[in-house]
């Protein structure tokens, strides 16, 4: 089969991404001449494509020594693809232990782009009166603590453009006034966790508490639901440190520094 040809965008990006290599923990800072030597490259081509990656964030200059090293740009898109591709097996042992010590239904939820939230990981509880959730379900963000845990650390404009709508009532303990709902999330921001009951559905009762990644930023949440009959008020408060707990955990295994 006759080798296709590499384009000059395609072999631009390939010495680029070459580039990137040649850095790692015995080399984490360069010169123009060892960055050449490394890849074969002209002192020209270094510095044109050195520009391009130091305005994309990906590499970064010392101003002392003029030699350039890796960028924090690469750290937030490593964080990005951790979040989305790594963070249910991370995860997944820490909210099996959630549910054996709970025996309540643990799961691990982000946000979707309809301005709900998805879930990406669950661990059943082990009892047989239980709350069933889906790998795949979505809920809304201003009912059920996942949901209004997630609402709490949207960005102010995300915020109030969700407040603004008219939001749909699942039970009579659904909040549907803004003014409640801010007063809720204000709470949720103060101790760290959310919890509800019957917001979603009348005996159903859940607690949840944030995941946040190496920038500080809520990716997840991670919640613990079950019948109203074994989590009542003073049983969700108990839950709602041991899920800030394992959120805690979880946030510090995927770069998260307090």
């Amino acid at each position: 089969m006759e080798k296709q040809k590499q384009g000059p965008v395609t072999r631009t990006l390939a010495r680029a991404i070459a580039i990137l290599h040649v850095f790692d923990e015995t080399r984490p800072e360069l010169g123009v001449t060892e960055i050449g030597e490394l890849t074969g490259l002209d002192k020209s081509t270094v510095y044109r494509l050195l520009s391009a990656l130091q305005q994309g964030g990906l590499i970064e200059q010392n101003a002392e020594t003029a030699r350039y090293h890796l960028g924090f740009g690469l750290l937030r898109l490593a964080g990005l693809a951790l979040q989305h591709l790594d963070l249910p097996r991370i995860a997944r042992p820490y909210l099996q232990a959630l549910a054996d010590r709970t025996r309540e239904t643990v799961s691990l939820s982000l946000l979707a782009d309809d301005d709900r939230i998805v879930h990406v990981a669950v661990v059943e509880s082990p009892l047989r009166v239980r709350n069933v959730e889906e790998i795949g379900s979505q809920r809304p963000l201003h009912a059920g603590s996942e949901g209004k845990v997630m609402l709490a650390y949207l960005a102010d404009d995300r915020l109030e453009a969700i407040l603004d709508r008219e939001l749909i009532q699942f039970s009579e303990r659904t909040p549907v006034d803004a003014a409640k709902l801010r007063r809720q999330l204000a709470r949720i921001r103060k101790r760290g966790y959310g919890r509800a009951r019957g917001e979603l559905e009348e005996g159903l009762n859940d607690v949840a508490a944030p995941i946040r990644n190496h920038e500080g930023q809520v990716v997840a949440v991670i919640g613990v639901s079950g019948p109203s009959f074994r989590l009542p008020k003073a049983r969700l408060v108990e839950l709602g440190q041991m899920v800030k707990e394992t959120a805690d955990r979880i946030s510090r295994e995927i770069g998260y520094v307090e």
